[in-house]
């Protein structure tokens, strides 16, 4: 039986007390005998809440041959051990991980991208013991794979996963991969068809919506490696399963020495900007300019280059919760980097200080890999180091840091993302805080960073303010979601609205119409039907209703009608509500298409209706 390894007298004092940096709590926990790194160029890390306990876990890959370790958190740093019979087994030699549920069976599934060797895909059963399914799932790939991602490219519902590989065997370029997901976590290999192969060598890669289109983009930061020198690639998702390489034409194709990546809304002004590591002098921060539709290397007009060793992993977070994401770089042989976002608007042109060394995040052992997780949920998002075995000058005195924020931090909110129609995980779901005059915006992202794994939750500071005005998620299928007055200083789940049939139609015949919207219990709903969803009946507001509004909607909106009884009421405490649907047996009815939708209401917040759904049910009457 596992002993939980809880923070010594010390450690706890050190926590109680106020404090501006991050502490070490590494030796406080069973985290303490992870050997140091081996492989060339790191190994990869995971977090995710695998065993659905609220709490953020962790999985460290091993060296090739040694095991690949879990540690199950059960809150407040509280770190149990439970590699030996958890299912992940041996690393072989391990790069890039990415946390998804590819199967939307509700729990978080782990995908380990291994050099020059079969992949690994560890199928979750809920409770943090694993079964590995990747030949048997049709990821039959053996090449020298670095980074992976998990994102609905096709918008089906199922999880995706790209994969950037390097260079092979006697210097061969090898293309990256595209896996679709034709579901239940089945995949097939669709980079050809899809048009996605990058043959430069790939250290980063992102499902990255640049548009904004609702379709997700794929962003692949390369090394320059050798010739011919070949940019960043930034391939646009044409919405038929087909991707177009379009970098130069929006300013994207930079000719770096690319190693990690991040994405974020930095200026809070709209438009997807990133960073990317990059080799000394330079790093790279593409700014989105929305008056050319192109970016802009903004780098060193931000004071944010870094003349040091290589950059490796970099990832946004707010570190301080005052409302602006700030940038982690790791730097190989010298001090990480922490840039401040100074909460300026772009045009200002105010410098990023870097202020790693006064908040304790200046760690200038080697390593290459990092990530962030709030490991105590305490609203400070965390930091994990993962360390290299290196010279006696550089090298760490043990494999991981475990690093506390104990920063003075404001106020916070933070997401848990549950599609329904909408992948599992929400993964790609744009969420927008709204506070005062100010709009922060984040994307529920997979794999960015380099080679590690990052919280799922999207974290949000607050700075001062006690709530959130409003809280808009943007979720894969479209389906726009909306809170309000969003209390601070707490962990939001939010579950993706749900209008569904509950079983087939028939004529003469009856089912139900079931509609399921957590975030609006207790407000007043309306359901109707329509003959056709073209064209789309408009509102003053300017959104659309997903159907024409004629007759068989008005006789489908009146309360106690025979065909829809319960078009009308109130939903209850979970947000459910459910009307029959008794379709008279006519013949005419007989091999026609009937549409279906439902809106709620909450003035004076909205005018006009608060929830509606930007598909229609479709019924089809055999």
């Amino acid at each position: 039986m596992p002993i939980p390894t809880r923070l010594g007298a010390g450690a706890l004092l050190l926590a109680a007390l106020p404090a501006q940096s991050f502490a070490d709590l590494t030796t406080a926990t069973p985290l303490a005998g992870v050997p140091l790194c081996s492989v060339a160029t790191g190994c990869g890390l995971a977090a995710g809440d695998f065993d659905r306990d609220g709490d953020q876990d962790l999985v460290v890959p091993g060296n090739p041959g040694q095991t690949i370790r879990y540690f199950r958190n059960d809150g407040a740093f509280v770190l149990t051990d439970e590699s030996a019979g958890c299912g992940l087994g041996n690393a072989a030699t391990a790069r890039g991980c990415a946390v998804g549920d590819v199967d939307n069976d509700g729990d978080l599934d782990l995908f380990i991208a291994n050099w020059r060797s079969a992949s690994s895909l560890f199928l979750n059963d809920g409770s943090g013991h694993f079964t590995e399914v990747a030949a048997a799932r049709g990821i039959t790939h053996n090449r020298s794979s670095f980074s992976c991602n998990f994102g609905d490219y096709d918008r089906d519902g199922w999880l995706d996963l790209y994969i950037g590989n390097h260079y092979g065997p006697s210097t061969v370029q090898e293309p990256n991969i595209l896996y679709r997901n034709s579901g239940h976590g089945h995949f097939v290999d669709v980079t050809t068809a899809a048009g996605v192969g990058d043959l430069a060598p790939t250290f980063a890669s992102a499902f990255m919506d640049y548009d904004e289109d609702g379709w997700p983009d794929i962003l692949t930061i390369n090394d320059k490696g050798r010739l011919p020198v070949l940019p960043t690639h930034l391939y646009r998702n044409n919405r038929n399963g087909t991707f177009t390489e379009i970098g130069a034409s929006v300013g994207a194709d930079f000719f770096i020495d690319g190693m990690g990546l991040d994405f974020t809304d930095a200026f809070n002004d709209g438009g997807v900007d990133f960073y990317a590591s990059d080799t000394p002098p330079d790093h790279l921060f593409a700014v989105w300019n929305p008056a050319t539709g192109r970016y802009v290397d903004a780098t060193s007009r931000f004071g944010m280059l870094a003349n040091t060793p290589a950059g490796w992993a970099c990832n946004f977070f707010d570190y301080d919760n005052d409302g602006w994401q700030d940038v982690h770089i790791v730097h190989m042989i010298t001090a990480n980097h922490v840039f401040r976002n100074p909460g300026a608007p772009a045009a200002a042109n105010v410098p990023w200080a870097n202020v790693a060394s006064t908040i304790g995040l200046a760690q200038p052992w080697e390593q290459f890999v990092t990530l962030l997780a709030d490991f105590d949920n305490d609203g400070g998002i965390d930091v994990c180091d993962r360390y290299q075995v290196s010279g006696p000058t550089t090298q760490a005195p043990r494999g991981l840091g475990l690093l506390r924020n104990q920063v003075v931090r404001g106020n916070w909110l933070k997401f848990a993302t549950v599609g329904t129609v909408s992948n599992r995980d929400g993964i790609g779901a744009r969420v927008d805080v709204i506070t005062g005059n100010q709009r922060q915006r984040q994307w529920v992202r997979s794999g960015t960073g380099f080679l590690g794994s990052s919280d799922l939750r999207v974290h949000f500071g607050l700075g001062t303010a006690m709530h959130a005005d409003h809280v808009e998620i943007t979720w894969p299928s479209g389906q726009v979601q909306h809170l309000t007055h969003v209390a601070a200083n707490q962990i939001v789940t939010v579950t993706e609205p749900k209008f569904a049939l509950r079983a087939p139609a028939t004529v003469g015949g009856s089912t139900a119409l079931d509609l399921a919207i957590a975030s609006d219990a207790g407000l007043a709903y309306a359901m109707a039907l329509a003959l056709t969803d073209q064209p789309r009946t408009g509102l003053p507001d300017g959104r659309f209703l997903p159907l024409t509004f004629d007759a068989l909607s008005i006789l489908t909106l009146a309360p106690g009608n025979a065909v829809l009884p319960g078009c009308q009421g109130i939903l209850d405490a979970q947000g459910a509500a459910s009307s029959a649907l008794h379709v008279p047996s006519l013949p005419i009815l007989h091999g026609m298409t009937i549409y279906a939708t439902a809106v709620t209401f909450d003035p004076p917040h909205f005018p006009v209706v608060k929830t509606l759904f930007p598909e229609p049910v479709r019924i089809a009457l055999p």
